[in-house]
Formats: C-alpha cells, structure tokens, sequence
C-alpha cells in the first residue's frame, strides 16, 4: 500500500503531451481569416532543434477562450530556426487573407538566404500556394539568385525573367524543404 501511496504522489509531476504550443518558445504569432470571415490563428514555436513547428487553427470561438483549442494543423519543422539576429523565422498575414511564412539566414556565414512560403486555404485544406527565395554568397558578389513562383497559375520569376513552373500547389502537410522546385532550388 505504501508502494501505491508513493507512486499516486509522484503521478503529478509527470508532463502530460500537449497539443498547444509551449507558450515561453513562441517565436511569431499571427490572427487573420483564411476564409469566410472566421478568425483563425497561426503560431510559430521554436522546436528545440534547428527549426520552428507551425500550429495553425481555424474558426476560433471567442466564447471557448478559456478552453485550449485543437489544432487544425501542427506542421512540425515548418521553419528552419537559428538561435541568433537574422535566422528567426516569423509569420505575417497578407492582406489578401494568406499566410507568410518567413524563414532566413542573412545574418551568419557566407550563404545567405530568404524564404517565404505562401499558405492559403482551400477546399478544407492548407495548401502552399506559393514560395519566394533569395540567395546570394557574401564571397562572390554577383551570385545572387530570386525566384518567386506561383503554384495556382504556374507563373513565376527567376532572376527577374518571367518563367512558367510545373509545380502544383501541394498540401501544406506534405511541404519540406527537400522538395523545393528546380526553379528556386540554387
């Protein structure tokens, strides 16, 4: 019985798994409405491991505020994540009622680099729309490359010269970095 007593007391110090966000790594927080006027939220939270996993929600009910609500999406690794000025990722609503999310490297080595994944919503799903890069080597001025593609229409720009992309849009969930298009893979 004193085995049980001992364990029963103990029981409270474990951390349960969370669906929400760890509140202290929070990196970038955004409200906007993908669609239909709902008030849905993007949050940004700092992995712990070179990157930053995405928790977006839809048609959040202020009357519900102080119950947690459930992600409609956790994408983890959304962002990659550095630790110093120039390497932390944010999120940003467009006007147009989609999500910016920014990642960057302009700050440390010689390879620097931006990227903005566009995410809308569509057909109940989240799908990158999407993606504007920029790279450029501190060492050798010149080398720098741009592309800003348009998944939805197949238009796009690299290096300032008009291009069309074979790239569908793709589900957010199945995004990675690994899949970068030709036309943005520099």
């Amino acid at each position: 019985m004193r085995v049980a007593t001992a364990f029963l007391a103990l029981a409270p110090l474990s951390t349960p798994a969370r669906a929400e966000p760890g509140f202290d790594r929070v990196l970038s927080a955004v409200t906007l409405s993908f669609a239909d006027g709902d008030a849905d939220r993007a949050v940004l939270v700092d992995n712990g491991d070179a990157g930053a996993d995405l928790y977006l929600y839809r048609a959040l009910d202020s009357s519900r505020a102080m119950t947690p609500a459930k992600p409609a999406l956790l994408k983890k690794s959304a962002a990659w994540s550095g630790a110093m000025f120039g390497t932390t990722p944010s999120l940003v609503a467009s006007a147009k009622g989609s999500l910016l999310v920014k990642s960057e490297n302009t700050a440390i080595g010689r390879s620097r680099w931006s990227q903005t994944l566009t995410i809308v919503y569509r057909n109940k799903e989240f799908i990158v729309a999407g993606l504007t890069r920029e790279a450029s080597d501190t060492l050798e001025p010149g080398s720098g490359h741009t592309c800003d593609l348009n998944f939805l229409t197949g238009k796009g720009k690299r290096d300032g010269k008009a291009i069309e992309t074979k790239t569908p849009a793709m589900k957010f969930a199945d995004w990675s970095d690994e899949k970068l298009p030709k036309e943005c893979n520099f």
